[in-house]
């Protein structure tokens, strides 16, 4: 029972956040690069402003940021530093209960309340999980080095058009993110069309990107993940031993739908 109950919170998470936060799952480096190509086919007729973009979403890599995430059904807000792989970041998912993900190298650890907490035997305790437990499968909740999720939709990118100073607009191919087929199959053509906007500030790194979901799904609304606080030092220590404990396989499983 635990476990089809983990399981059943699994998959509420990757329908609220797969559509959205990262692109729901993992992309291999060939369907990422044949994505890539397609997508700058599409939008040759726009290569200016596409590589502006692109370069915009790649210096993310480069120093430590606040990251939030915002939606009808979510928010996240924490600290994120891609150079050091470490993460401190708080997913709050309403009557379900909140996420905090805290990950260091390669060590990740999760603390979950309300009804996640509950479904866990209500462990106050870190719970230790391998990182990319945590970053990859189908969620892939959070990764340190793309915690928007924004870096993994550069593949489904249809068009991009500059509407302003540093400003753009475009279109995506939802298709293309790895989500769930399944999960897009009621919205038909109109996954392969999601509205975009970003903006960049004036050292060329991405500070807001907004999605319009709503036509994949109408509760979804529109999902918006913003950076800001770029070189803040981020100071992370892992949890003492003693407020630790291993998290329970059916965790990961849950995590990915598995079963």
């Amino acid at each position: 029972m635990k476990t089809r109950r983990l399981a059943t919170t699994g998959v509420a998470l990757v329908t609220v956040l797969g559509l959205g936060l990262t692109g729901c799952g993992s992309r291999t480096g060939a369907d990422a690069s044949a994505d890539r190509g397609a997508a700058a086919a599409s939008a040759s007729p726009t290569a200016e402003p596409a590589a502006e973009l692109t370069a915009a979403i790649q210096r993310l890599n480069e120093q430590s940021m606040r990251v939030k995430v915002s939606s009808s059904l979510l928010t996240a807000d924490g600290v994120a530093d891609p150079t050091a792989r470490t993460m401190d970041v708080t997913l709050s998912l309403g009557e379900l209960g909140e996420v905090h993900s805290l990950v260091i190298g390669d060590d990740a650890y999760l603390k979950l309340s309300g009804m996640l907490g509950k479904q866990l035997g209500g462990s106050k305790k870190w719970l230790h999980m391998d990182a990319g437990e945590l970053s990859g499968g189908q969620l892939g909740l959070m990764p340190a080095d793309d915690p928007g999720g924004v870096k993994k939709l550069l593949s489904a990118v249809v068009d991009v058009r500059r509407t302003g100073d540093r400003a753009y607009a475009g279109t995506l191919d939802y298709t293309r993110t790895g989500a769930d087929p399944k999960s897009l199959a009621a919205a038909g053509d109109k996954a392969k069309a999601v509205p975009f906007t970003a903006t960049v500030d004036e050292r060329g790194r991405l500070t807001v990107f907004e999605m319009d979901l709503a036509p994949i799904n109408p509760m979804l609304g529109t999902m918006a993940a913003s950076y800001s606080d770029f070189g803040a030092p981020v100071r992370l220590s892992k949890p003492a031993a003693g407020d630790t404990e291993e998290a329970p396989a059916e965790l990961a499983r849950a995590f990915t739908g598995g079963s």
